[in-house]
């Protein structure tokens, strides 16, 4: 059967949305009941670190991966894509890839608002639902969350309208995993706006806010030694 390619077409093909995290939760059972290995490659892990990272995707967790260099840490978060669906669909043009029968973008409720059933969709990879940052100081909240488009507001938009921010890495991340490298590298003030899109769902951008309810699984990494050499992890 071939995909579908308007909001019509989806609704009567059955398609029911999942969560980031209970698509990766029902893959992960999936795999387990068929015996199939979790991180092909990575050895001498498996009665230990696989163990609790199989319990945080049970339990529909946030994770934070700790330990020195040169222990896999990358390379097990980049292997998680394998427990997303092959592809997903979402609104055709959406820089957040909004699904389609829960859009959360102004844009992508503005298209459906405007062209009903007719609003075509597209289909986006599990490779493309994968983005990841390495933090440093010099790491800044428009890179990560978002900015104002200044184009944007001198083609005449307010600033006050959703639709003159400029999304960041994470937002673009949406409906994906999004992994932060050498987290206590990341300026608290970044961590604790990541922290807000993780459990406030909301944006803060110049000032006003936006509520952005992001389907996001956030995974990080950290060696105990940048604690006190160069930065912390906020409480």
């Amino acid at each position: 059967m071939s995909q579908p390619k308007t909001l019509g077409e989806l609704k009567r093909s059955g398609y029911q949305p999942l969560s980031v995290k209970a698509e990766m939760r029902k893959n992960l059972i999936r795999k387990m009941l068929d015996h199939e290995t979790l991180f092909p490659g990575i050895h001498g892990f498996e009665e230990t670190v696989i163990p609790q990272i199989q319990n945080a995707l049970l339990a529909g967790q946030d994770m934070i991966f700790l330990g020195e260099r040169g222990q896999a840490k990358t390379r097990i978060i980049r292997d998680l894509i394998s427990l997303l669906d092959p592809e997903v669909p979402y609104v055709a043009g959406s820089e957040i890839n909004d699904d389609p029968l829960h859009p959360i973008s102004q844009y992508a409720k503005d298209l459906i608002a405007e062209k009903g059933d007719d609003t075509p969709i597209a289909w986006l990879p599990r490779e493309d639902r994968y983005g990841e940052k390495l933090a440093t100081p010099d790491v800044t909240t428009p890179e990560l969350i978002g900015e104002v488009d200044p184009i944007k507001v001198a083609e005449g938009r307010y600033l006050s309208d959703e639709l003159v921010i400029h999304y960041g890495l994470v937002p673009r991340t949406n409906r994906g995993i999004f992994c932060i490298n050498e987290l206590p590298d990341l300026s608290e003030k970044l961590q604790v706006g990541l922290f807000n899109i993780m459990q406030e769902r909301d944006v803060q951008i110049r000032g006003f806010r936006v509520r952005l309810p992001l389907d996001i699984c956030v995974v990080a990494s950290a060696n105990p030694e940048d604690y006190t050499n160069r930065g912390r992890i906020i409480t």
